[in-house]
């Protein structure tokens, strides 16, 4: 699996030294299953009540993951247009998730869509969602590839 790069600001992906209140994910590329994943551990900051995470934190998981897997299919950074979340059942506070986005079907123009799904460490799943993105222009990608951290190894989109 290869490593996406970051967005220090990102309230997902960011660097907690830069955006404390990021979540910070770590997204990785399954080139044979063409699947973005990654992992995340919800704690007392991520509380929507009793103990469960907050929805809106589950939507921006799938979210990200989603946009990522376009990204790679498209070969450029994607925004979202539509997003569709089924909350299945609750995600615990304190229990590793695991996220996946790819995407599904055939594109047309700019447009790509994918599908995405949170899941318990038991692998039951406590969310789907569903999504339509915008591949940006090439020069917006470009800049946008600019504002992004990478490390060695990481995997480059528009390369």
């Amino acid at each position: 699996m290869q490593r996406f790069p970051t967005f220090a600001a990102c309230p997902v992906c960011g660097d907690p030294a830069v955006n404390p209140g990021a979540l910070a994910v770590t997204w990785y590329w399954d080139g044979p299953s063409r699947a973005v994943t990654g992992l995340f551990t919800p704690d007392g900051r991520h509380t929507g009540y009793a103990g469960r995470m907050h929805g809106g934190l589950v939507s921006s998981l799938l979210d990200e993951a989603m946009a990522w897997a376009c990204a790679v299919e498209r070969g450029s950074y994607c925004v979202t247009g539509e997003l569709k979340v089924r909350f299945k059942s609750s995600a615990r506070l304190g229990e590793q998730l695991e996220v996946r986005g790819r995407v599904v079907g055939e594109a047309w123009g700019p447009y790509l869509k994918a599908a995405g799904e949170l899941l318990a460490p038991d692998g039951a799943v406590v969310a789907t969602s569903s999504a339509v993105f915008s591949a940006l222009p090439r020069d917006e990608s470009l800049a946008m590839r600019e504002a992004l951290r990478f490390e060695p190894g990481d995997l480059d989109v528009l390369a």
